[in-house]
C-alpha cells in the first residue's frame, strides 16, 4: 500500500508538471508588480533552494520557519542558522533564524532579515551622470515564531513578523503573519503540508507627495498633496508532499513537489530532489514550472558532528534566464 501511493504521487506529479506551462499562464500573470515588500519572497535558505525551494513539507533546519512556521515543531533540537544571498545589480540579503524546544510540545523560534545595497547616486533628467547626491535602500524584518506538535503526527506554527521598507527617505513599516500545517500521514515517510505567508493589511509609504497637474480652468500647471497609493504585501499560499522512497543506513533519497500560489503572479509547481550519503553529503537538484525568469536549481551541502554541536555548511544555485544567477551559501548549527 505504501509503495502504491509514492508511485501515484509521483505521477500525479507529473502530470501536473506536463500540462502546467498550458495550464497556468492564465491563472494570474496579470498581478505582476502589485504587491509590497517583495523582498519577503526571496528564498533564504541555500539548502531550500537547491531543492526548488519545495520544501514546506520539509523539516530540515532552522531556515525552514521561513516557509512553514509549523516546521518549528519538527525540530527537537535548538537550530540557528544564517544566510547571504548574492541578488542581481550588487544586492545582498543577510538573513537569520534560530529555533528552539520551549518545553514539551512546545516551540518557539526568531528570525529576521534585511536586503541592502551600496547606496546609489540621485539622477535627474537634467542630470542623468548624476547630481552628487547619494540615497539608500533597505528592506528589514524580524519575526518571532510559536509551534506546537498537537500529536505525534500533526504540528502547527505561526509567525508574527514586524516589516519595514526605506527607499531614499520614503518609509513604510506592517505587521504581517504567516500561519502553517505539517502532517505525518502514516503511510511510510508521506507528509503533506501547507503554509500561508506574509499576510496582512494594505500598505503605503508615510506622507504625501507634490503631484504637478494641468489646471483645467487656467491651463496652468500647478502642485497638489497626492496620497500614495496603497499596495497589498506579497502573500502566498503554498501547499506539497513529500516522501523518502529510499531510506537506508547509508542512502537517503527524498523528493518533493509543491504548489505555490502568490498573489502578486500566475500559480506555478515547483519539485525537489535529494540525495544523501550517510547523512553527511548532499546533493540536491530542482526544478520551478511556470516561474518567470527561475527555472532549474542545484545545491550541494556538509553536515559535521563536532562533539555535542553539529554544523551544516550549504551551497545553493538558482539558474535565472536574463539575470545574473544568485548564490547562496548557509552556515548551522544544532545542539
Amino acid at each position: 500500500m505504501i509503495y502504491t501511493l509514492q508511485i501515484i504521487l509521483v505521477v500525479i506529479s507529473l502530470v501536473s508538471f506536463s500540462w502546467g506551462q498550458t495550464l497556468f499562464p492564465i491563472l494570474g500573470g496579470q498581478r505582476v508588480g502589485t504587491s509590497a515588500f517583495t523582498f519577503l519572497n526571496i528564498g533564504v535558505s541555500a539548502k531550500a533552494s537547491g531543492m526548488g525551494e519545495s520544501v514546506v513539507a520539509l523539516n530540515q533546519d532552522a531556515t525552514s520557519i521561513h516557509y512553514n512556521p509549523a516546521i518549528i515543531a519538527q525540530l527537537d533540537q535548538t537550530e540557528f542558522s544564517i544566510s547571504q544571498i548574492q541578488w542581481p545589480a550588487d544586492i545582498f540579503y543577510d538573513y537569520f533564524s534560530f529555533t528552539h524546544r520551549l518545553k514539551g510540545r512546545h516551540y518557539v523560534g526568531l528570525n529576521g532579515g534585511i536586503l541592502h545595497m551600496k547606496p546609489m547616486m540621485e539622477t535627474t533628467e537634467y542630470f542623468p551622470d548624476g547630481t552628487g547626491n547619494y540615497f539608500t535602500y533597505q528592506d528589514r524584518f524580524l519575526g518571532v515564531t510559536y509551534g506546537a506538535k498537537m500529536t505525534d503526527r500533526f504540528s502547527f506554527g505561526v509567525t508574527l513578523k514586524y516589516v519595514t521598507e526605506d527607499l531614499a527617505g520614503y518609509k513604510m513599516s506592517a505587521a504581517l503573519i504567516d500561519m502553517g500545517t505539517f502532517y505525518w500521514t502514516g503511510y511510510g515517510s508521506l507528509r503533506f503540508c501547507a503554509s500561508l505567508s506574509n499576510f496582512g493589511e494594505q500598505v503605503a509609504p508615510d506622507g504625501d507627495y507634490q503631484k504637478r497637474i494641468l489646471d483645467q480652468s487656467s491651463g496652468n500647471e500647478i502642485e497638489e498633496k497626492t496620497d500614495f497609493e496603497k499596495f497589498s504585501p506579497p502573500t502566498q499560499f503554498r501547499v506539497g508532499a513529500a516522501v523518502d522512497p529510499i531510506n537506508t543506513q547509508d542512502h537517503l533519497v527524498t523528493f518533493s513537489t509543491q504548489l505555490n500560489h502568490p498573489v502578486d503572479n500566475a500559480e506555478y509547481i515547483v519539485t525537489g530532489l535529494e540525495y544523501s550519503f550517510m547523512r553527511m553529503f548532499f546533493i540536491r537538484s530542482g526544478y520551478k514550472f511556470n516561474k518567470n525568469e527561475e527555472n532549474f536549481t542545484l545545491g550541494v551541502g556538509l553536515f559535521i558532528p563536532l562533539g555535542r554541536f553539529k554544523l551544516r555548511v550549504d551551497y545553493g544555485y538558482a539558474n535565472f534566464d536574463h539575470l545574473t544567477d544568485p548564490n547562496r551559501f548557509s552556515i548551522g548549527f544544532s545542539l
